[in-house]
């Protein structure tokens, strides 16, 4: 049965992160693959906009948030120590986009609207 959760949840709540568009790219980390968790995170970001990961150099992610308590939270501190299918999600900002990572390793990646005002 397919999870149709990806863009409901996401672009649903304008939150403190302003408007979500109705573009997401969603990819799937694994905590005990090759590649890190900040790659996979930038390698989204790159993908959703087209432009290469090298774009994404002068302002490193780790500057936006720390990425390493995030990866301890959501999957412990060895590998398959996840809590499960989505048990939790972190949701930040990183230059205009809205990056979701979900404990089952779900990375959702959606830009945001900065320019929207948010209407009550």
């Amino acid at each position: 049965m397919p999870d149709n959760s990806n863009s409901e949840e996401t672009g649903g709540d304008d939150g403190l992160f302003g408007k979500t568009s109705d573009t997401l790219n969603e990819v799937q980390y694994d905590p005990a693959g090759d590649q890190g968790f900040a790659a996979v995170i930038v390698q989204a970001i790159a993908d959703q906009t087209g432009k290469d990961t090298e774009t994404y150099r002068e302002s490193p992610l780790h500057d936006y948030i720390d990425i390493d308590a995030i990866e301890t939270l959501l999957f412990g501190t060895r590998p398959n120590q996840s809590l499960g299918p989505a048990v939790r999600n972190i949701s930040f900002q990183y230059r205009d986009f809205l990056v979701t990572v979900r404990a089952d390793g779900v990375i959702q990646v959606s830009d945001t609207d900065n320019n929207s005002v948010r209407k009550d």
